[in-house]
């Protein structure tokens, strides 16, 4: 699926009738579209893509982790866990990296991803970890907080995270102010300011150099309460836009049971 991801032009434009390239992806990949119905697409690569028979998206998503964890065998895990925030270990077990994923611990080593030293089956688990390891952060968190709408080709994701994740917390919310701060010290959250002015402003590491910032501010006369949620400028050196759409809407189910 990857490589016909690599065959898209990633604007996630919406010509196709998907809200986004990696969707188009996974749909020609289950023989669901073709590849040809992508406008920017050079016509012979259709010939070219093995689209094998039908399959679940969960075959979709474990495909991808096992191209990744084929990738992860050849990162160098002392350089990475220095770029990333991990704390790296080298003993007669060979190398990992530990780190927290929304307080859960994992180890990554060249042998794939495990939890409570066993190996981890969640395919999206290992998705979103894998590319966060092999991606290596370019650069320094910016401390400059933008929406998921900032960045280029997740235009398209906006209407429906709202609908998908901060409208549910504030939904949830909306007349309990001080449950969702109960809330959010249940999940690690650490009270801050300074940025935006809300009523209240909570942080929290989604991975250890991918802080998310929620935002609540409480229902009054007129208004309905309402959230948002901010990731650093530089999320997108850390972490693929898909899979961080992903984990947020992951996040907010967890927030919001």
């Amino acid at each position: 699926m990857i490589e016909t991801y690599k065959k898209l032009p990633g604007t996630n434009c919406g010509e196709c009738g998907e809200s986004t390239c990696m969707a188009f992806a996974l749909r020609v990949k289950s023989a669901k579209r073709k590849i040809s119905e992508c406008p920017y697409v050079n016509q012979v690569d259709d010939e070219l893509v093995d689209q094998g028979p039908v399959v679940t998206m969960e075959n979709n998503y474990k495909r991808v982790s096992r191209e990744l964890e084929e990738e992860i065998k050849q990162v160098n895990l002392q350089e990475a866990a220095a770029a990333i925030g991990g704390n790296y270990e080298n003993s007669d077990n060979g190398e990992v990296i530990r780190l927290k994923m929304m307080n859960k611990e994992y180890e990554v080593s060249n042998e794939g991803l495990f939890e409570n030293g066993s190996y981890c089956e969640d395919s999206w688990s290992k998705i979103i970890i894998y590319d966060y390891v092999r991606r290596k952060g370019e650069i320094s968190l910016t401390g400059d907080w933008v929406s998921l709408g900032h960045f280029p080709g997740a235009a398209s994701h906006s209407k429906a995270f709202q609908k998908n994740a901060e409208d549910k917390i504030s939904e949830k919310f909306n007349s309990d102010l001080s449950g969702l701060v109960s809330r959010c010290n249940d999940l690690e959250g650490i009270e801050t300011s300074g940025k935006l002015k809300a009523d209240y402003v909570c942080g929290f590491n989604l991975l250890p150099r991918v802080p998310m910032y929620l935002c609540f501010w409480e229902a009054d006369d007129e208004y309905s309460a309402s959230c948002k949620l901010y990731v650093d400028r530089s999320a997108d050196a850390y972490i693929d836009i898909e899979y961080l759409a992903y984990l947020l809407e992951w996040f907010v189910k967890i927030f919001v049971e």
